[in-house]
Parts: C-alpha cells; sequence; structure tokens
C-alpha cells in the first residue's frame, strides 16, 4: 500500500492520504498518541510502528537544481539526513545517483524499491492539497512479527512553491511571498520516511505539521526515533554463549508489541545477545514441552530479521543454519510467526532448550580479556576450539563416541614476552564445580588457596599453544550428554598471583 504524509506552510495540515493496492501486503497507517507510565510521548507513531528493518535504509539523492543561496538541494538534503543520523540511531545511506520517486504509483508498474527525491508540480499524477510544500510516500508491508515494515519512502517537494535554503526564522521573499527553507522540509519529510508522523500537541518539534521558525531536531523529534528504533532496550536481554540455555517463555517477559515498538502481537518473547567473535557457521535450535510452539528469529543490531523458522528440524522443532560474521545479534525465542500454518501446539507459555553450535575451520578468537587483578591484557590474544578430526574443522557440539581434542592458543603480549613464566588450563562443569590442569597433565580441583594454578613453566614465546585435552572419547569415561566450557591462560613470574584469561570460553556440547 502506498502512503501519503505531507508538511504543509503556515496553513493548518490537513492530512491527504493517497493509496493504493500494490504488489505488498500493506495497510493504511493511521498515527495514535502512545502512552508510557506516568508520562504522556507527545510524537506521534503510527499503528503499527512502521519502520525500516535493520533501523538503516539508502536515499538517492542525485536531485538537479541549487537553490538561489548557491547550495544544491542535493546537498541540502544531504545536510539534513546527516542530522538524523547524528543524533539518533537511524542511519540514512545517500547515494549520488538519480532516481524517480514516482516510479510504481500509478499501478501499472511495480515499485523499484529505491527511495528517491525530486521537485514536481504534482504528487505523481495527483495535485498537491492546499497549502502543501513536500508530500512523503510509503511502500509497506508486514513482517514475520506482525508490525509493519517500510520498504520505499519517496519524497516530492511541490515546485510551485518558492524555496531557498538558510537558517533561522521564516522569511519573505522580495516580492513578499514566503521563502521556504528547503532543508528544514527535508528534514521534516526524512522523519516521515522514519517512521514518524505529526506532533501537533505542543512540543517543541520539526515534526510539526505547520512549518515553523525552527530549522533543527528538537528533543521530542530523537526521543520518537529512539522510542522507534529501540525496542531492545525496552526487553532485558540475556547473555547467549555457545552451548545450551534452559529457559522459559512466560507471562513476565516481554511482549513482541513492546519490542518492536506497535503491531498487535502481545506474546511473549525472550531475547538473547550473541556476540559471536569472527565468521562462523552457526546452528541454532530450541527443544520445548508442553505444547509450546517455539519460533526462532535471529535479528542484527537494528532488530532487522536476518533468519526465521519454526520447523526445519522437524516434529515442529526450529532450527536455523546461518553463516554469521563478526558482530552482536539478537536471537529470539517466540511463538508467533505471521507465516505460522502448523498445528504445533497451542500453548504460548513454556519451557524450553535453547542450543547454540558453530562450526569453523580454525581456532576461533575468545572475547573477554581479564586478568585475576584486573590489569588489563594489552595487546594478549585468546583463540580455541574442539576438533574431532585432527584440526580441520573446530566446533562445540560432538558425539559421545567421537575421539576429541581441545586446543587453545595465546598470542602473548609484547611486553610479556621472552619472560619466564607459565600457562594455565581449566574446564567449568555445569554443576559449578572447577577443574585445573596440574604439571602432570590431570584435571584435579581447583583450590583457591592454593594460588595460581599453573599447568606449565615457560619462556613465553609470541605464541604459545596448549592441549587442554587430548584424544578423549566421551563415551569412554561414562558421558552421554554434557556440557563444559574450557579456559586458557598465562601469568609471567615477575607478577606473582596474576593470571591473563579470556570471558569467553571454549564450549563443549556432548550429546
Amino acid at each position: 500500500m502506498r502512503v501519503l504524509q505531507s508538511f504543509v506552510n503556515i496553513m493548518p495540515f490537513v492530512l491527504a492520504r493517497l493509496a493504493r493496492l500494490a504488489s505488498l501486503r500493506a495497510v493504511v497507517v493511521v498515527g495514535v498518541a502512545l502512552l508510557a507510565p506516568m508520562t504522556i510521548q507527545a510524537y506521534e507513531l503510527g499503528d503499527f510502528g512502521q519502520k525500516w528493518p535493520g533501523a538503516r535504509t539508502t536515499f538517492y539523492i542525485g536531485m538537479p537544481g541549487t537553490s538561489g543561496s548557491g547550495i544544491s538541494w542535493s546537498q541540502a538534503f544531504r545536510e539534513a539526513a546527516e542530522e538524523w543520523n547524528a543524533s539518533t540511531r537511524f542511519t540514512f545511506d545517500l547515494s549520488p545517483e538519480y532516481r524517480d520517486p514516482c516510479v510504481g504509483y500509478d499501478g501499472t508498474e511495480s515499485p523499484d524499491f529505491a527511495n528517491a527525491v525530486d521537485f514536481r508540480s504534482q504528487v505523481c499524477g495527483q495535485d498537491f492539497a492546499e497549502g502543501t510544500l513536500a508530500v512523503t510516500a510509503f511502500f509497506t508491508e508486514f513482517n514475520t512479527l506482525g508490525g509493519l515494515e517500510l520498504v520505499e519512502t519517496d519524497i516530492i517537494f511541490n515546485q510551485g512553491r518558492l524555496f531557498d535554503v538558510y537558517d533561522g526564522p521564516l522569511r519573505r521573499a522580495p516580492s513578499g511571498a514566503f521563502e521556504f527553507d528547503f532543508r528544514r522540509v527535508a528534514l521534516h519529510e526524512l522523519g516521515h520516511a522514519l517512521g514518524l508522523q505529526h506532533e501537533d500537541d505542543g512540543q517543541p518539534s520539526i515534526m510539526t505539521s505547520r512549518i515553523g521558525n525552527l530549522d533543527s531536531l528538537q528533543e521530542d523529534d530523537i526521543a520518537a526515533v529512539e522510542f522507534l528504533y529501540g525496542g531492545i532496550e525496552r526487553c532485558m536481554a540475556k547473555p547467549a554463549g555457545f552451548g545450551w540455555h534452559n529457559d522459559a517463555l512466560d507471562d513476565s517477559d516481554c511482549q513482541i508489541l513492546e519490542l518492536m515498538a506497535g503491531g498487535s502481537d502481545d506474546s511473549a518473547v525472550d531475547v538473547w545477545v550473541l556476540d559471536v567473535p569472527s565468521t562462523l557457521d552457526v546452528t541454532l535450535d530450541t527443544i520445548t514441552s508442553g505444547g509450546l510452539d517455539s519460533v526462532l528469529l535471529v535479528m542484527d543490531e537494528g532488530l532487522g530479521i536476518i533468519s526465521q523458522d519454526e520447523d526445519s528440524a522437524g516434529d515442529c522443532r526450529p532450527r536455523i543454519n546461518q553463516q554469521l560474521d563478526a558482530g552482536r545479534y539478537y536471537v529470539l525465542v517466540n511463538t508467533f510467526s505471521s507465516d505460522t500454518l502448523l498445528n504445533c501446539g497451542s500453548a504460548k507459555e513454556g519451557p524450553y532448550r535453547l542450543s547454540i553450535r558453530y562450526e569453523h575451520d580454525d581456532l576461533i578468537p575468545l572475547l573477554g580479556h581479564v586478568s585475576f587483578q584486573g590489569n588489563n591484557a594489552g595487546q594478549a590474544a585468546f583463540y580455541g576450539g574442539v576438533t574431532a578430526d585432527g584440526g580441520q574443522t573446530y566446533l562445540n557440539s560432538v558425539r559421545p563416541d567421537q575421539v576429541i581434542d581441545v586446543r587453545a592458543k595465546i598470542d602473548i603480549d609484547p611486553k610479556h614476552q621472552g619472560q619466564p613464566g607459565f600457562v594455565a588450563a581449566a574446564v567449568l562443569l555445569p554443576d559449578g564445580e572447577i577443574l585445573v590442569k596440574n604439571p602432570a597433565g590431570d584435571m584435579v580441583p581447583y583450590q583457591p588457596d592454593a594460588g595460581v594454578p599453573i599447568y606449565q613453566r615457560r619462556t613465553l614465546s609470541a605464541e604459545e599453544s596448549i592441549n587442554v585435552l587430548d584424544q578423549l572419547r566421551p563415551s569412554d569415561i561414562g558421558i552421554t550428554s554434557i556440557e563444559a566450557d574450557f579456559l586458557v591462560g598465562y601469568g609471567v613470574d615477575s607478577q606473582p598471583g596474576e593470571l591473563h584469561f579470556h570471558q569467553q570460553p571454549i564450549n563443549l556440547i556432548v550429546e
């Protein structure tokens, strides 16, 4: 559906909405005041919190022409977009190319999904409403989580009005007619392109429906974008390392409509934060009980959906196999999908186990350097992994009958290289027990009173390798299912009681 929002001059705003059916799943969006605990948010958002997935989009700003002040229209538009970029979490990427803003409007051709801007005498065949300076047109579609995603926005400026580029109060041309500041109009229309509607409740705002002396973003404008695109901060995200995570969906959890700042889905959702240290092939799945129909989603930091699933593992079990680059991701465990057609149970609450596995062709970087005494590990770097094929691949999930090695490597900080020191290795078991590797190579209970656990003393070189486990078959020692986390570290004799190590463990799942 195509939706238009316009910015008028000094005349009261009359909302002009021109809509047509398109090949997109969409609705006409109507503004609604949102309430927060103990305070009224003055800014206006659409019914469905329509917004861009990933909090990012590209505008093609190669519109021709230059203002009377000598600033090109394209440059003034760029400056308006960059003000939104600098003040909010949203990013407008800007291309110098020109695109036609009216492609797909009359229904004879499909939308080009390119955000475009230009001057026109009409709004793609329709007359401008009386007093209208510019119009923003939308294409939207429903996303998996029941809200509306923007997929194209085009801004058309009324060439029948007099524009220039300037700061400060509105001014008149020598003829006596108002000469409108193009940049502040662009700033307003870009707010519509972000998903904001008009703010007419008395708060200072560039999003008011009447142009005035404000020529920059106000607190209310910035707060609106932060609310619309900051849903992750309304849902407590839980840290998710590689391995197993046992939890449950219940009425104390965040709801999808809170996370997405709109929509109609009030189902519970758990949000997990996954930090990926390098490009990895990652597999996620959930095992549920009690009739819980789970759905898995992987989202980027801007809450753009990367992948989703509800049944790839069979028997109504979701599984996602996805290559993820280094960075932060959000993993959602939920019960709702607008595409759900399977009869997988009706329970919206219940326990589940989230499993996060990876595979890589080398040891992976281990994040979060720390030390016993709180010192900075400097330029030290830690790497680790589990292999069942002699180091051709590294992974964290193995079968009980596989023979495995747990390997690690430390890039020693240059200031510690060549010094007498030691390396250490430990394993954290599910019951909280900690085992450390002793000089004989055995895993023994950790005794804090005994000081820093030392595995091998060495004159530290630039790179130190540690075989934490060698040729272990879990089934040979009665293990058929377990999760364990391994840590390695090093110290120098000149700093007694100090140990440099990593927070992200080398994870091992036997299942």
